[in-house]
């Protein structure tokens, strides 16, 4: 019994930081991380279009070295761009101000004077529920 007793300890240890590395993935966890682009780009939802007519992907033009993003989609009112590492979108919603919106790994850029604030308001909210249970801000989707 002394012998099982050292293995049944470990296994319990092992379990044990199984649970705990579990719970820490699931409270990072953001699927904000996750969204791709290409379903802005490419849309045939006619909210889509009304809040992004024209629609076209960007990212051979608009990420650089300068602008380290992974991928962009650019409209007659906005610019998608989403980023790999979540410091650079952090960095490229400070550099747009103003105009831009950051929702975890993606960065709105607002062309000023093309959408209402409520209209702005309305893609933002639909962003933020990407993929998300709670928003950043706390908003239950």
């Amino acid at each position: 019994m002394t012998r099982a007793r050292p293995f049944s300890l470990l296994v319990g240890a092992l379990v044990g930081a199984g649970i705990v590395w579990a719970a820490g993935q699931v409270a990072t966890y953001d699927g904000r991380q996750r969204i791709d682009l290409a379903g802005w780009a490419e849309t045939r939802h006619a909210w889509d279009r009304e809040m992004m007519p024209g629609a076209r992907w960007a990212t051979d033009e608009l990420c650089t070295d300068d602008l380290p993003c992974d991928q962009a989609v650019t409209s007659e009112t906005l610019t998608m761009y989403r980023f790999a590492d979540h410091a650079d979108a952090v960095a490229a919603a400070r550099r747009f101000a103003g105009e831009a919106y950051k929702s975890g790994w993606i960065v709105v850029r607002f062309e000023p004077g093309a959408l209402t604030a409520d209209q702005r308001l309305d893609f933002v909210s639909v962003l933020d529920c990407i993929h998300v249970g709670v928003t950043e801000d706390g908003v239950e989707c």
